[in-house]
């Protein structure tokens, strides 16, 4: 018997501690736009891996596929919006834009390559 998604489910269960020998939930406050909520948040959540602001210039892929054309070289100084490279993902063209103005830095890819969900694509600084 297979038990370990029955552990995973147990892990990603949210926190509880014992109070006079029951136990309840830890509920955690969020504020958003002005508004506190009370949330239980699971340890899969406070695990994630978290946005870092000091990367804008680095470029990850978001979904694989194939890079189709590839719109930059290294030492090419860019707006954002430029376009940076097209892929084909699920029999679709589709392409991405710069998030940021400066100068391409590194190419990781080339056309015709696969790309992964989480591939470095592109540093721009």
């Amino acid at each position: 018997m297979d038990t370990s998604n029955n552990d995973q489910q147990k892990n990603n269960k949210p926190e509880a501690f014992q109070d006079n020998g029951e136990q309840k939930l830890r509920f955690q406050s969020l504020l958003v736009d002005g508004t506190k909520y009370k949330t239980l948040l699971n340890r899969k959540f406070k695990e994630r891996k978290k946005w870092d602001k000091t990367s804008e210039g680095v470029i990850y892929s978001e979904f694989p596929g194939t890079v189709v054309k590839v719109d930059v070289e290294e030492g090419d100084t860019i707006s954002e919006g430029d376009r940076l490279y097209i892929y084909e993902a699920m029999k679709m063209k589709n392409r991405a834009y710069s998030p940021v103005d400066g100068k391409v830095k590194e190419v990781k890819i080339k056309e015709d390559e696969v790309i992964r969900k989480g591939d470095l694509l592109f540093v721009i600084e």
